[in-house]
């Protein structure tokens, strides 16, 4: 059997003083895939995340067998591996 403790309103004391400036929330900065197809993840406070494994869980996903990307400088990538280069026509 349960015992039910009876509810009171209670006055509460909260204290206000002065002190340092909030921090600001953690972001992400950039995510990006290294040279063997893991995901990295950098924090906005400069924080790197441990590398998740997960162009082929990604790809497999949607059925396939690769993830295929390309980046800001042309490189094609598969699973995050380089496997050539874009050119745009």
């Amino acid at each position: 059997m349960m015992t039910a403790i009876p509810l009171t309103n209670q006055p509460q004391v909260v204290e206000i003083a002065p002190g340092n400036a909030a921090t600001t929330p953690v972001s992400i900065a950039s995510v990006a895939f290294d040279g063997v197809g893991n995901l990295t993840v950098t924090l906005s406070d400069g924080t790197v995340l441990d590398p998740v494994p997960c162009a082929q869980q990604i790809a497999a996903a949607f059925g396939g067998v690769a993830l295929v990307v390309v980046d800001a400088n042309g490189n094609l990538l598969a699973n995050g591996k380089p496997v050539g280069k874009a050119v745009a026509s």
